[in-house]
């Protein structure tokens, strides 16, 4: 943004020069970044950020100073009057509302276009325009002055004496003010004749209908387009003028009309003419919030004392209209062109910037130690992390954001997903219900580049939609393992297998001394999978990928997955340190080979043994597994080592014999199996 220092004192005296000024409005949020003196004047250029539209202009950058300055703001107020009524055969309809909520056009007549007069030529090309004609000029003036874009369209020249906002047709074509001849998508919003498009609504007009040296009657369109819609259109088009950057930012709704009426007032004067009909189709509702502001608040906030008067002062500069006072309240109403101020704290921020961060006393706190830095959740997750880590896997982090294939991919793993409104990409559409995507992204990247043997983990989170306008979001750990998990001169290679991420997801429930239960269950898109349960409740499930989601992503390999939600370890995991001491009397050991049918998971075996009452137990672990020659078709062998002992006396193998031969007694009852 570009800012005359003369034409800005026509409206706000200060008295501070150009560098006083470029300091003060910089201080308060509208950096200077550059100043240079030119024929009397001194024109600065401006960062103005994208929540301030209203700095976009003349006017709005004179109230800033007058804020900063304390000094009155003068802005020209149109007074016109319309010495005809006539529509002249006229129609002026909205077609698209959604992205056109008011269009308003003004009839001119008898009109003289011919070099625009000292003044305004002076003030445009001052901040960067070229000078063209009075119309033109007087348009882009106004645009400069008040920041609402303007155009003018050669009244002669529309054919049927129609103006109609609609969107374009596929393959419409537009020859536009610069020359090109554009096509255009379909939706793209334009104005148009009886015939054809005559602009491109918010970013620029057409050839055919510009003012020339012969026109005599124009038309003057002042309206609001949606943001949305103009930036797509000049993304699309790769066009970018300073009507759809003011558009894309949103412009001032209270300013269509005013606008309208301060470009016809100077039209007559640099060309002569009548201003006839008015034409002022659709509704824009004008929001203006009312907030109450606490004074005593705000000044603990800011950590100065405030002063009514002077906080009214500060509003009313910045056109914050105060409509009550009660004691330390003010209840105002922002203004229309403000729209980045709807709380209470906005106002706070504009009351600092305008007294000046400058001039708050720095201060340093007193420092209060907090005895419990870290929180139950992250000691449980960087526990975790260090189990991972020390059985040799490494972390990712991958996007939160995925497209709707990989959605559907894993819709069997996947709630009901969250999608957003305006995604940068079709690929990062949704909110992810699962970390399966990004993991095998991952190992996909890695091996394309030779790194084929991975141990990988990530801890995100999983997003779903749990009704109407509610959602959730849960932590979860995801384990990925492909390639060799071993490979030394000792013990030779060895392929990941299913066993060797369920081993780890033991090590991380034992870490917290919490005992998983493990169910069989039927996953769509992947094989062998098993479901994790934690104290009863679903927590996630082992598999290994299926091939035809591998296929996928071009990977070759197995791969195998684990996905566990970590609510229910972090809320029953102890993080206090246990120990036992060591037996004082030595244990013994006896084995027991289970003859059973091949569906029976080895858990219940294992459950038996422990649950058969039997209190010299001290533990059990599978040791083998056999399914050869011996074993008859559809059955398999598997061998526990059980260890006996007590922490009062040595026993004896009379007893330890007979306690081995009930719990083998309990296991055949109980699950009907046989005995090598």
């Amino acid at each position: 943004m570009r800012l005359s220092y003369n034409w800005l004192k026509e409206y706000v005296d200060v008295h501070a020069g150009p560098r006083d000024l470029a300091t003060g409005l910089t201080m308060s949020g509208s950096e200077v970044g550059q100043m240079e003196e030119r024929d009397g004047d001194a024109v600065m250029e401006l960062e103005i950020t994208t929540n301030r539209p209203d700095c976009l202009n003349i006017v709005g950058l004179a109230r800033e100073a007058s804020a900063v300055f304390n000094r009155d703001l003068n802005v020209p107020r149109a007074e016109i009057s319309e010495t005809s009524q006539e529509r002249m055969d006229m129609e002026c309809r909205i077609k698209a509302p959604g992205k056109c909520p008011r269009y308003t056009a003004r009839i001119i007549t008898g009109i003289t276009v011919k070099p625009c007069g000292d003044k305004i030529r002076r003030h445009i090309t001052s901040v960067g325009l070229r000078e063209v004609n009075n119309i033109v000029d007087v348009t882009n003036f106004c645009l400069m002055e008040q920041g609402q874009p303007l155009h003018a369209f050669d009244l002669d020249k529309l054919e049927g004496g129609r103006v109609i906002v609609r969107e374009a047709a596929k393959g419409e074509k537009i020859t536009t003010i610069d020359g090109e001849e554009r096509e255009l998508e379909k939706g793209m919003l334009v104005i148009a004749d009886a015939k054809k498009p005559v602009a491109i609504a918010g970013v620029m007009g057409g050839k055919e209908t510009e003012v020339t040296e012969s026109t005599k009657n124009i038309l003057v369109e002042s309206a609001y387009f949606d943001p949305v819609s103009v930036r797509r259109t000049a993304h699309a088009l790769g066009l970018s003028t300073d009507s759809s950057y003011r558009f894309e930012r949103g412009v001032d709704k209270g300013m269509i009309k005013p606008a309208s009426d301060r470009a016809a007032e100077l039209i007559v004067e640099e060309a002569g003419g009548d201003i006839g009909a008015f034409f002022d189709e659709g509704a824009l509702e004008v929001e203006t919030p009312t907030i109450k502001f606490d004074m005593a608040r705000a000044g603990r906030i800011l950590g100065i004392p405030l002063e009514t008067d002077q906080v009214e002062n500060i509003f009313r500069r910045l056109g914050i209209t105060v409509n009550e006072k009660d004691e330390n309240i003010l209840t105002v109403t922002g203004p229309s062109f403000r729209e980045d101020i709807t709380r209470e704290v906005d106002l706070i921020e504009e009351v600092a910037r305008i007294y000046g961060y400058h001039n708050i006393p720095a201060r340093v706190t007193k420092l209060v130690p907090q005895v419990t830095r870290k929180q139950h959740q992250r000691k449980v997750l960087e526990k975790l992390r260090t189990i991972l880590a020390a059985r040799g896997l490494n972390e990712i982090m991958t996007y939160s954001l995925v497209s709707r294939e990989a959605v559907e991919r894993f819709r069997a793993i996947s709630a009901d997903e969250v999608g957003l409104f305006n995604p940068v990409s079709e690929q990062h559409r949704f909110l992810t219900p699962h970390l399966a995507d990004g993991m095998l992204r991952s190992v996909a990247w890695n091996v394309n580049r030779g790194n084929r043997d991975l141990g990988l983990f990530e801890l995100g989170k999983r997003y779903s939609r749990e009704g109407k306008g509610k959602y959730s979001e849960s932590l979860t750990l995801c384990v990925g393992l492909t390639g060799d998990l071993r490979k030394n001169w000792e013990e030779g290679d060895r392929k990941a297998h299913f066993f060797d991420i369920k081993g780890m997801i033991d090590t991380v429930f034992t870490g917290f001394r919490l005992e998983p239960a493990y169910e069989r269950a039927e996953i769509e898109s992947f094989e062998s999978a098993t479901e994790v349960k934690i104290t009863g409740e679903k927590a996630g499930f082992i598999a290994e990928c299926g091939r035809s989601v591998l296929d996928k992503y071009d990977i070759e390999q197995p791969v195998f997955i684990a996905q566990i939600r970590l609510d229910g370890l972090i809320k029953n995991t102890d993080l206090a340190h246990h120990y036992r001491s060591i037996p004082r009397f030595p244990s013994s050991t006896r084995d027991v080979s289970v003859l059973c049918e091949g569906s029976l998971p080895a858990r219940q075996i294992y459950d038996a043994i422990l649950e058969s009452g039997e209190e010299l137990i001290r533990s059990a672990e599978l040791v083998d597994v056999y399914t050869g020659e011996q074993v008859e078709a559809g059955k398999k062998s598997l061998t526990y080592s059980i260890e006996y002992g007590l922490d009062t006396r040595t026993l004896k193998d009379e007893e330890i014999d007979s306690v081995h031969s009930r719990v083998k007694d309990h296991i055949r009852k109980k699950l009907g199996v046989a005995f090598r």
